[in-house]
């Protein structure tokens, strides 16, 4: 899995994080279980960042213009909107409205954007794209010097774990909403 972080002009661009792999998978297949997968099973959470421990919504997340609230384990939460779908090549949406201080101290909103790629014989390049969009320029350096590698650390493990259930075959729990184990 590849990662990169672009963030060469601080003053006049957001940083981003970059991470993308290939799977053994169809991209529809791919795509299909991407967008509604449930964020419990893919966000565990790290030192930094909280886990993930529940969405308002949580079933049928694949349609432009929907918002859900999504909860942290340290009980802060954010509103996440689908922003587009463009069915099986990429989607995007942005968290906004953090209620953890720090956060809302720090960003204005995270901008997020999947790109799927068919590369034939059943392999889909995936590269998913988060930018950090900060409340000011001293909040933008402080994005890039502490945030920027637990939130690198904490997608990569979720595109690990998405790779690893598409190319099992294992997609129960991230098509389900039971409480993880």
């Amino acid at each position: 899995m590849k990662t990169t972080e672009n963030s060469t002009n601080i003053r006049n661009t957001n940083p981003e994080v970059i991470v993308e792999t290939t799977i053994n998978s169809k991209i529809d297949r791919a795509f299909d279980y991407i967008p509604p997968i449930n964020l419990m099973h893919i966000f565990r959470g790290n030192a930094m960042i909280p886990a993930i421990i529940d969405t308002s919504i949580k079933q049928g997340w694949n349609k432009a213009g929907l918002k859900r609230t999504v909860y942290f384990a340290d009980g802060s939460t954010s509103q996440e909107t689908l922003l587009t779908v463009d069915a099986p090549t990429s989607f995007s949406y942005k968290n906004e409205h953090f209620t953890s201080k720090v956060l809302a101290a720090l960003l204005k909103r995270i901008e997020g954007e999947w790109l799927f790629t068919d590369l034939g014989n059943n392999r889909t390049k995936i590269r998913w794209i988060y930018r950090p969009v900060s409340t000011n320029f001293l909040a933008k350096i402080v994005v890039k010097l502490v945030l920027l590698k637990p939130l690198r650390a904490t997608l990569s493990d979720a595109l690990e774990i998405i790779k690893n259930d598409l190319e099992s075959g294992q997609l129960e729990k991230g098509t389900t909403w039971k409480k993880q184990e």
